[in-house]
């Protein structure tokens, strides 16, 4: 008989009676946070210190959290639960003035390549880390975030009517509420496995903790699953900075481009036409795009594809009309001939007008978002995006509850 998909587990929680408020003592994923300091002087006992711990010489980055780990075991800052749990997470938030709500679940998920399913190429380097911090701890500080489809929400309706214990209920840095429960049903936990047997699973983000996972010839790793097709789905670009090493001007630019797209000048007056732009993109049936240049501070320039933008014969046709793959391989690395190192990401459209205008990059290029149905195309074809392709927002805090595996 096959071991079950997906297994309830005694997750380690912090007691909150001697780590103090739980909002002070998460953080996000590792891959997000670009000043730790924030965090390490949040709270002594900030899951920072696991998720992108420091060295403690003698003691190494990695050894330094194991014996934090320990330590904080043995305090009790950390405890383990007495009973195998599903933690039902929601996340609610406003995008744009719209407000969202992304309700989802934790339990251990039997991982196997061909239902784990994948849009992102891993990166050597941090592959590496997230090995050595992992089987340092023998412990998930932070876990895989995966999407199962289900049009009819029948698994969300399961998590909505399961009797739960509230664990935490707080307002986070980014002003979204955070929700955590326990749920400890037998019985739920058992329909939940039979939902999810045979749905594949997407792997929305950590795909280097998944790669460890296997590495590491793990059976069941922790993973937070959601509904491709909820509401609460939210996924942001991540548009392009480009710092040329030989300069182009706006007019080389547009020429090189002008047989491809139809191209539309609009004045930029304030964040809200920006925001209107950006709405416009997003909406368009053709590939579309915003181009901002430091030649024309006053100006946005919106492409539209009217023709196929040549790119690899070879390449796969999910590939060819990926909105992502259009502007990064068949615009900028094609039409443009702008090379890798070129290229820096933000999701801050803002700050990239700013910087441009600034002269810290000359150009800047938006993307509108990719769809939930475009990662899931190029996951069933066993395809990669380009680099920085997604963004799901909100991220899936870390230190609500930790994994720990034998």
């Amino acid at each position: 008989m096959q071991e079950p998909s997906i297994k309830p587990f005694k997750g380690i929680l912090f007691d909150k009676e001697k780590a103090g408020d739980i909002a002070s003592c998460v953080c996000p994923p590792y891959d997000v946070i670009t000043n730790t300091g924030t965090y390490y002087e949040r709270n002594r006992f900030n899951t920072i210190r696991l998720e992108l711990p420091e060295p403690n010489p003698p003691l190494d980055q990695y050894d330094n959290a194991k014996e934090t780990l320990k330590n904080w075991l043995q305090q009790g800052i950390l405890k383990f639960d007495d009973k195998d749990t599903v933690y039902i997470y929601e996340q609610e938030f406003e995008v744009e003035n719209k407000t969202y709500l992304r309700r989802g679940f934790i339990a251990l998920n039997r991982i196997e390549k061909n239902r784990m399913l994948t849009h992102e190429e891993t990166r050597k380097k941090a592959k590496e880390d997230r090995e050595r911090l992992i089987s340092s701890l023998k412990t998930y500080t932070s876990f895989v975030f995966g999407l199962y489809e289900d049009k009819t929400q029948d698994i969300e309706n399961i998590l909505i009517s399961a009797p739960k214990e509230v664990v935490y209920d707080f307002v986070d840095e980014q002003l979204v509420k955070n929700r955590f429960y326990k749920m400890t049903d037998k019985d739920v936990a058992n329909a939940l496995t039979k939902e999810i047997d045979n749905k594949n699973i997407y792997i929305a983000d950590g795909h280097h903790r998944l790669d460890v996972s296997y590495k590491l010839g793990l059976s069941y790793i922790p993973i937070f699953l959601t509904n491709m097709y909820s509401h609460g789905i939210v996924i942001l670009p991540y548009h392009r900075m480009i710092k040329f090493r030989n300069v182009k001007s706006i007019h080389q630019i547009l020429d090189s481009i002008k047989q491809y797209t139809d191209i539309e000048k609009i004045p930029l007056e304030n964040d809200g036409s920006l925001n209107m732009a950006m709405e416009g993109i997003a909406k368009s049936h053709r590939p579309a795009y915003l181009l901002y240049s430091k030649d024309a501070p006053e100006t946005l320039y919106k492409l539209e594809a009217n023709k196929t933008i040549p790119m690899d014969d070879n390449m796969h046709e999910s590939l060819k009309r990926l909105k992502v793959n259009i502007a990064h391989n068949g615009i900028l690395k094609g039409l443009l001939g702008i090379s890798d190192d070129e290229i820096e990401y933000t999701q801050d459209s803002h700050e990239l007008i700013n910087d441009v205008k600034k002269g810290i990059y000359d150009l800047g290029f938006f993307l509108p978002p990719t769809t939930v149905d475009e990662v899931k195309d190029i996951a069933d074809h066993s395809l990669y995006m380009p680099p920085k392709s997604t963004f799901f927002y909100p991220k899936i805090l870390t230190g609500l509850v930790f994994y720990k595996y034998e």
